[in-house]
């Protein structure tokens, strides 16, 4: 075989390469992590309480039998609102556009390695040399150890100086092919490879700064939903008492009207409607308010706010369960594993070695090694420009700043920008698990507060009862009777209080783990049986 022949193998082998090696560079991509086990999300289901067992859990005035409107209608349920957070919520589809954007950036950074088609052409049309040049051109970059494809044809006819004489080809033109592979420094990395590598990390980070968007939106969203339903027991402790007062009034005008009580009483418990009425529409602007807040997160299906009317509000509240049914063993491993910002930093970091890498490659000679074939055809214009023979050249280059102060600077830059995420990653995974600890603490103490909630509602139930009774047998006055009565409301409104906070805390609880919402009612209906 002659060395023609094989370099016009070369060529062709060349070509080939610079044609389809590199059409398509793909972006480096990781798995995303394994989602949360179905035998987790049990933990995070809310029970209801018995529509029987109102007694228990708080008295006639706090959760009492559903009213007949709302019986069988739909209720907004908190699983209904955490829905809509997730496909409707503006913030949350806002962050979803973060992965289109990271992939847009991943795509512009796979552009370093688009295929590259020049031309050019020059016409001396009129003067001493006149000639006609036309060169086409294909470059092609890959990240197989930074080599460089080259490939293109030539033709240059007319007449040229001799000086020039090498822009001259045979009639068919010259096809010519080569590559350039960097030895040293641009061998393992380069700054297109670089950032080709970081796209990949740059949408991969996008699904963390989503989920940190619906974990937070969710946590406002069952703030608002717990704030709208206790809201609504505190209207219904107001209305009971305007009501008991009301009822009164013709006890108290009877009494009166037979000398058994003095006038002045029928003017007390007058006042005290108008009070009660007073707070009653005090406590209906609040359950106004805590709707239109609630409607931020519950949205229709083309994603406009919804104000809850109050026929959709529960008729109870849950049942808390106990502390060993809501907890998760290991929920600090867990935290660890599932946090999105923890993700997120640790793909910053990620894209931080990189740098370094980078920075390290920087400091090496720039040595590179390139081989060029070229063959012309068609036959020779003229026989003393016969340009039949293959023509193979190599070519060696070597460049190299003597100080390499750049990179030197460049890799303390970077080193030290590593130390410092490595440090904030370090302090976020103790303050995810202290943010763990937190709401297990918020959850045991609002369990034990409960109990003692329950306690105070039934003695100030009974004291209340037996105060109406020293009144009806003329050992008790309205006076008192009006204090029981509000001592039961104080304390019917603390147990609802502490009902609403210990339900924040149970979605505190799973957001501060790190599992989106989505995942816990494909395992379990939150709020249902």
């Amino acid at each position: 075989m002659t060395a023609t022949s094989v370099g016009r193998r070369l060529l062709l082998a060349v070509l080939g390469l610079a044609a389809a090696g590199c059409v398509a560079t793909p972006v480096p991509t990781r798995a995303a992590p394994p989602p949360v086990g179905p035998e987790l999300l049990t933990h995070f289901r809310i029970e209801r309480a018995p529509a029987d067992d109102a007694a228990a859990t708080g008295g006639p005035h706090v959760l009492g039998t559903p009213d007949a409107a709302r019986a069988g209608g739909d209720v907004v349920t908190l699983e209904d609102v955490l829905r809509s957070v997730e496909t409707h919520f503006p913030l949350v589809l806002a962050a979803y556009e973060e992965i289109g954007i990271a992939a847009g950036k991943a795509e512009a950074a796979a552009g370093a390695f688009d295929t590259r088609l020049t031309s050019k052409g020059a016409f001396e049309v009129d003067g001493y040399y006149e000639n006609d040049r036309i060169d086409v051109a294909v470059e092609q970059p890959t990240t197989w150890w930074g080599t460089r494809f080259e490939a293109g044809w030539r033709r240059g006819d007319g007449d040229f100086a001799v000086y020039d004489g090498k822009a001259k080809t045979n009639r068919d033109g010259e096809l010519r092919a080569g590559l350039t592979v960097p030895l040293l420094q641009g061998r393992t990395l380069d700054p297109e490879r670089v950032k080709l590598l970081q796209g990949g990390i740059e949408r991969d980070r996008a699904s963390p700064l989503v989920q940190e968007k619906r974990l937070a939106a969710t946590r406002k969203a069952a703030a608002s939903y717990w704030k709208w339903i206790a809201a609504g027991e505190k209207r219904r402790i107001a209305a009971s008492l305007l009501q008991l007062a009301e009822d009164r009034q013709g006890q108290v005008q009877t009494a009166v009207t037979e000398g058994q009580l003095a006038e002045i009483n029928l003017v007390d418990n007058e006042r005290l409607i108008v009070d009660r009425r007073s707070k009653l529409e005090a406590a209906e602007q609040v359950l106004r308010q805590a709707a239109i807040e609630l409607s931020l997160y519950w949205r229709d299906d083309t994603g406009e706010p919804v104000v809850p009317t109050d026929d959709e509000r529960p008729a109870t509240l849950p049942d808390p369960r106990a502390l060993d049914a809501v907890l998760v063993e290991g929920d600090e491993y867990l935290a660890l594993a599932q946090r999105p910002e923890l993700r997120r930093l640790e793909l910053e970091i990620e894209a931080m070695r990189l740098e370094l890498e980078l920075a390290g490659n920087d400091l090496l000679p720039k040595l590179d090694f390139g081989v060029f074939g070229s063959q012309d055809y068609g036959g020779a214009v003229n026989s003393p420009d016969d340009k039949d023979p293959f023509e193979l050249k190599a070519v060696v280059s070597f460049d190299v700043p003597l100080q390499r102060r750049k990179a030197r600077g460049q890799q303390s830059v970077v080193d030290g920008k590593l130390a410092k995420m490595e440090q904030e990653l370090r302090y976020a995974a103790s303050l995810v698990v202290a943010e763990v600890r937190d709401a297990v603490a918020v959850l045991e103490q609002t369990l034990a507060r409960l109990e003692q909630a329950r306690t105070n509602v039934r003695l100030a139930h009974e004291l209340e009862e037996a105060e109406r009774l020293q009144l009806e047998l003329g050992e008790s006055d309205l006076f008192r009777v009006n204090v029981r009565e509000q001592q039961t409301a104080i304390a019917e409104a603390g147990l609802v209080d502490v009902l609403a906070e210990h339900f924040v805390a149970l979605t505190t609880y799973r957001a501060v783990l790190g599992v989106p919402y989505d995942e816990v009612v494909a395992g379990a209906r939150v709020g249902g049986d």
